[in-house]
């Protein structure tokens, strides 16, 4: 697996704990899932800015 592909599959996950986060049934449940979806979501902005040559630095 390449750096683009653990970009795109990090970037689906994030994706998908948010649209959990969204049917969560509690709080603390939300939040735990925003939370998720926020560290995996900044883990794929790091591949994206370090190793596919992303325009943040």
């Amino acid at each position: 697996m390449n750096d683009r592909d653990v970009y795109l599959k990090l970037t689906a996950m994030a994706e998908e704990l948010t649209k959990l986060a969204a049917e969560a049934e509690s709080l603390v449940g939300e939040m735990a899932l925003q939370h998720a979806a926020a560290t995996i979501g900044g883990t794929a902005k790091a591949i994206y800015d370090h190793a596919l040559g992303g325009d943040s630095h």
